[in-house]
């Protein structure tokens, strides 16, 4: 689990550790370059090569790379995107020759981002959208020094210096590298995190003994489905399963009552319900409008998905035994219609409740804090993929997890197994993805 910072605050420790220190900045800018250098030196080698620079001290740190990367051999040119604001960056800038400035952004290999560091203040404006626009629409190998320019930079690759930033996830890059260009490190571990970053390493489920059985292993009640929706729930209650779950129980419409023919493991039962003997819910699944606030009465842990989203009003509270794992669109209506600040924290903190918000980005939220996974992965975003998920919190809850842990440790499996499932099959569908789950659990 990797720490996050948020850029602005960054910024202000890159100020304070300058004074504190009296760290000289053209020594930061060239230990900045030499990390850049030696992170992705190997990868640009031989590649003609042109550094887009800005006017602060981000764009000097491309410069300074420039120099390196022109004092190794390398075919390498810069691009002035704006006139020198910074000391540092003027002093640079002559040691440029004029051979070596670019008017033209095509016909590189490799483009290098200098242009706004963390210090940029929103809105972008048309033209800067245009630019780089241009730039991300090039089959260029896209390198980002610091941050993403202005967040929308769409780098292979960011070389964050000092702090892993939370906007540097938000972008997308496909990898980040963390390099810290000369504050002391024991300033930088003392630096309160605001979220963090979720690894394959951070994943760690309940293992169950070779003598436990299904009566051990949890219980899940799922209330989902309808006519029109049979298999939201099965895949749901299959995902459970392969995630652990010893009993599966479904409740839903009477048109269902056949659903034991579609898949046996799953036990039916129609009607009002004792909520008793259930480890844990799972609400939502292809429900369509057969459902309605009833299931709020559980008082175990629960995941609130897809239609069962819908029933949650102003004022409820669920004192964090609740999942609630809206995807955007979904989002989007639930922070309209209780009137908050669009923001996963803020819905976590409003209903009580730990958030998990889908998309290829997933954060996770519980009251203030923030967990962020990288998925960047096409292959997941397929009919059913949701019910897979919310089969495996419904499971880790029924395990004997907290919200926060079932949350996520769920979603890394989730990711994990999508990973897995287009290593082996390329694009695939939720039954092939389920079976991922089983294996990487």
């Amino acid at each position: 689990m990797k720490r996050l910072y948020k850029a602005n605050r960054v910024n202000d420790f890159d100020k304070a550790m300058r004074r504190k220190y009296s760290l000289n900045s053209l020594d930061l800018i060239e230990n900045a370059a030499r990390c850049a250098l030696n992170a992705i030196g190997d990868e640009i080698r031989g590649k003609r090569t042109l550094i887009l620079v800005g006017s602060g001290n981000n764009g000097a740190d491309g410069i300074f790379l420039f120099l390196l990367l022109r004092e190794r051999g390398e075919d390498v040119h810069v691009y002035y995107r704006s006139e020198a604001k910074s000391e540092e960056n003027r002093i640079l800038r002559k040691r440029v020759p004029l051979s070596a400035i670019s008017t033209r952004v095509e016909g590189f290999d490799v483009i290098i981002d200098a242009v706004y560091g963390v210090s940029f203040h929103p809105p972008l404006s048309s033209h800067d959208k245009d630019f780089f626009d241009r730039i991300n629409n090039t089959q260029a190998f896209k390198v980002a020094l610091d941050v993403c320019s202005a967040y929308y930079f769409k780098a292979d690759v960011t070389i964050s210096f000092t702090m892993l930033k939370e906007e540097d996830v938000l972008s997308s890059s496909a990898r980040l590298i963390l390099e810290n260009p000369g504050f002391p490190d024991e300033e930088i571990s003392s630096f309160s995190p605001d979220s963090f970053l979720l690894e394959d390493d951070d994943y760690s489920a309940r293992s169950f003994g070779p003598s436990d059985y299904k009566n051990v292993r949890g219980h899940l009640l799922i209330k989902a489905g309808s006519a029109e929706y049979k298999g939201a729930p099965i895949l749901s209650a299959k995902a459970s399963f392969h995630a652990g779950c010893g009993l599966v129980t479904l409740n839903s419409a009477k048109e269902l009552s056949d659903i034991a023919c579609y898949y046996p493991p799953l036990i039916y039962k129609g009607g009002e319900l004792d909520y008793a003997p259930y480890s844990a819910l799972l609400a939502g699944p292809g429900w369509g409008s057969d459902c309605d606030r009833s299931f709020l009465k559980y008082d175990g842990r629960m995941v609130l998905d897809a239609d069962a989203l819908s029933m949650i009003e102003k004022g409820d509270k669920f004192s964090l035994r609740a999942i609630l794992t809206p995807h955007i669109g979904e989002f989007n209506r639930l922070v309209r219609r209780l009137g908050i600040e669009y923001d996963a924290v803020s819905l976590s903190k409003e209903l009580e409740a730990v958030v998990v918000k889908k998309s290829s980005i997933v954060e996770i939220a519980c009251l203030d804090e923030r967990y962020f996974c990288i998925g960047n992965n096409p292959s997941l975003g397929v009919a059913g993929s949701g019910d897979v998920l919310a089969g495996i919190i419904g499971a880790f809850l029924a395990s004997g997890m907290t919200s926060k842990e079932a949350a996520i440790n769920a979603v890394i499996l989730h990711q994990m197994s999508g990973r897995r499932a287009h290593e082996r099959l390329g694009y695939y569908d939720s039954l092939d993805l389920i079976s991922e789950v089983g294996r990487m659990r």
